[in-house]
């Protein structure tokens, strides 16, 4: 296959290092979908890329080579957007460590999404922006997210009083089964689902959870729990989420 040349905005998933030099960067591009890179050279003093362009969710302008094998090669690169906050801010950087996590496990189709990819690249321009409120902001895209790939829950089965089934996805009334969760959690999950990541300003958590402000963290740490078993039910390839325990504690 000869190769391509393409130029694209990409979204930085996961970087391994290979060898003493080099780094395998995973990446959600644009233009051309899942792609990882074979980037040589960048632990180098003369190197011209340089390792701190491929930290989690960094967002780039690249000019790649693909097509000829399963890792392609970086040729141009620059900054896309240059975070003001996430990296100096502890809680927003340990929310990147979740989100990265979160795509770079349940993102596996390679097939161009637009607007998948829009939706990461702006929450992250979100996020990078918020100077308050932004606690929710993993609970949010994860919810999202799951628009994106197939298992949103079925709103339309909410009744005040009903339990979510985390493996069907739909609001029902409580029969003890093992995968519901409760009424409290049930509707801070509806509550979640009815906001965007775009929105300029969200409710006060005591109101999107529709519970007392001394309850909020429990009750946000425990819908986060969920909609992590969520994740686990519903994406093809299970996985745990390793960052879960930090979050939960940062948050």
């Amino acid at each position: 296959m000869s190769k391509i040349t393409t130029k694209t905005r990409a979204i930085v998933l996961q970087s391994i290092k290979y060898g003493d030099s080099s780094l395998i960067v995973k990446t959600l591009t644009e233009e051309l979908g899942l792609q990882s890179f074979m980037v040589k050279g960048v632990f180098g003093k003369k190197s011209k890329i340089r390792a701190g362009l491929f930290q989690n969710m960094t967002l780039l302008d690249i000019v790649c080579e693909s097509g000829n094998s399963s890792l392609g090669f970086i040729k141009e690169i620059s900054l896309s957007h240059y975070y003001k906050s996430i990296s100096t801010d502890i809680k927003k950087s340990t929310i990147i460590i979740f989100i990265s996590e979160l795509l770079s496990k349940y993102i596996s189709e390679s097939e161009t999404d637009i607007n998948l990819f829009n939706f990461i690249y702006d929450s992250m321009l979100w996020l990078d922006d918020a100077t308050s409120e932004y606690a929710n902001f993993p609970i949010i895209f994860a919810i999202r997210l799951s628009l994106h790939l197939g298992f949103f829950p079925n709103i339309e089965t909410y009744k005040e009083g009903c339990c979510f089934d985390l493996l069907d996805g739909n609001f029902k009334k409580r029969n003890n089964d093992i995968y519901q969760i409760d009424e409290d959690i049930s509707n801070a999950l509806y509550n979640v689902c009815q906001l965007s990541i775009n929105s300029q300003e969200w409710p006060p958590s005591s109101q999107i959870f529709n519970v007392s402000k001394s309850s909020v963290l429990t009750i946000r740490r425990q819908l986060l729990d969920a909609i992590v078993i969520y994740y686990k039910l519903h994406a093809d390839n299970v996985q745990e989420i390793k960052s879960i325990d930090i979050l939960r504690e940062i948050l």
